[in-house]
């Protein structure tokens, strides 16, 4: 009987990944009669260049493999499409291996020789799980479904950024709102993974099929700002001299992430309030709107409640974004999942060095494992990149080099323990204020490192230069 998908009426693709010829050729044959569309394929680097050219919807992979093996292979997979389920086999079986092979992704793990009925069955569960589509109609079926998208979505998100108690409930937030329309505001620290949230939202929903695109609000100048966004037409200004479609308009169908979305000017604001409003687009310097269909995300690492109290956001938009909030917690705040990352990193080095990268010893886990973090995953990605270039034998403590952070210590908080106002306000407001200081403090200091260069701070800090713009004005430094 043939398997269907329940989304176009095509077979499921498996990729046989087998050095065994022999083996590859039953496993079609088999699968075939099952109803699957089967590829093969006979090492690792075959296997790989498959799913990078024709993505299959479950792969059938050995273990035991010349040059590349399947857990290598394995490993590479998760990296790469992280949604796509593996079911591992081999000849040598044994409970060590089979841990192993599920600890690094895989879904299930197949003993050779095997019953061809149970690797059906198997591949068929291995589909099933991860899902094809996210929502169906009809009572009981809806529920079992939404079910499904969440153990996937939290598969996928821990694959990618740990299995932390902090990731399982961002998780499970993110299903809660994934498969729908909502405008969704995710809130968190620079480097914390925002845009990833976003594109597994954008991943999860009724829209995966449609464009994700997504916009940094910081990097571009006013100026061109509503261009970007909106578009504009042959004429409409200097050097406008061919029409051009705008990130709104781009995304039709699909999702439109805006990043930093406390620097859009409040001229933009306004423009992007009318198209969430009216659902047209209005090219710059066009008569006639267009119509767009688009989800909105967007992330801030700023408070846009104190924002809009402060003038600089509109309250309006503020209240058309909020539909829902999301707060992606600091690498601080989960601890569990830096080796997670820190190994996932220095895998990825292998691929950009074209060579294996040694392990962490223990020193260097523990050394990764101490530091707070200040700029997140983009920091540890930095640090474990530079050790993997560096380290020979294995990944030492010496490899993993940390900045020295200037009064690093309790003293140099904004405000002692004594001084909280712990019972007078909430702990979001005394957070925020004393973020703030520490801000305008870190400020200062690169100003005066960059004698006043706005550029040159913007650079110290590690920012754009809107960025450091915007903060001057925000404490009224004068400069």
């Amino acid at each position: 009987m043939g398997i269907d998908t329940g989304f176009s009426g095509t077979p499921l693709k498996v990729l046989v990944v087998d050095d065994d010829h022999d083996l590859c050729d039953m496993l079609k044959i088999v699968l075939s009669r099952s109803g699957f569309e089967v590829l093969t394929a006979h090492d690792g680097n075959a296997a790989l260049r498959n799913v990078s050219l024709r993505t299959p919807d479950v792969v059938l992979l050995d273990v035991k493999m010349p040059a590349m093996d399947g857990m290598q292979v394995l490993r590479r997979l998760r990296d790469s499409h992280p949604m796509l389920p593996v079911v591992m086999m081999t000849a040598f079986a044994g409970v060590t291996q089979a841990v192993d092979a599920i600890k690094a992704g895989a879904l299930d793990y197949l003993p050779k020789p095997f019953d061809n009925r149970h690797v059906v069955s198997v591949l068929n569960q291995a589909v099933e799980q991860f899902g094809r589509t996210l929502v169906t109609h009809g009572g009981a079926e809806a529920a079992d479904a939404e079910d499904k998208g969440a153990t996937a979505l939290l598969r996928y998100l821990s694959t990618r950024m740990g299995g932390s108690a902090a990731v399982r409930a961002l998780a499970s937030e993110m299903a809660t709102v994934a498969a729908t329309d909502f405008s969704v505001v995710i809130q968190g620290e620079t480097g914390t993974g925002k845009e990833l949230v976003a594109r597994t939202l954008h991943d999860f929903s009724t829209r995966a099929a449609g464009p994700f695109i997504a916009l940094d609000c910081g990097a571009i100048p006013d100026t061109l700002l509503e261009s970007e966004l909106f578009g504009h037409e042959k004429g409409a200004f200097t050097s406008a001299d061919s029409r051009s479609i705008g990130k709104v308009e781009a995304a039709q169908g699909g999702t439109l992430f805006l990043d930093e979305i406390g620097n859009m000017s409040l001229q933009a604001q306004a423009s992007m309030l009318r198209v969430l409003q009216e659902r047209v687009v209005y090219r710059v310097g066009a008569q006639q709107g267009i119509a767009v269909d688009v989800r909105v995300l967007v992330a801030t690492n700023e408070d846009l409640q104190r924002a809009v109290a402060e003038g600089r956001f509109r309250e309006d938009l503020w209240y058309r974004l909020n539909e829902y909030q999301l707060l992606v917690p600091p690498l601080r705040e989960r601890g569990d999942d830096i080796l997670h990352l820190a190994e996932r990193f220095r895998r990825q080095a292998e691929t950009d060095l074209l060579r294996p990268v040694p392990e962490f010893s223990a020193a260097a886990q523990a050394q990764l494992q101490t530091y707070e973090w200040p700029g997140n995953v983009r920091e540890l990605r930095a640090v474990v990149r530079r050790a993997a270039l560096l380290a020979e034998e294995r990944i030492e403590a010496e490899h993993v080099i940390l900045p020295v952070r200037d009064g690093a210590s309790a003293d140099a908080l904004p405000a002692d323990e004594g001084s909280l106002p712990v019972g007078e306000r909430s702990m979001r407001d005394i957070v925020f204020e004393n973020t703030q200081q520490l801000e305008r403090a870190i400020l200062v200091k690169a100003l005066g490192l960059a004698r006043g260069n706005k550029a040159e701070a913007a650079r110290l800090l590690q920012v754009d230069y809107k960025t450091v713009h915007n903060k001057i004005k925000r404490f009224g430094l004068q400069v």
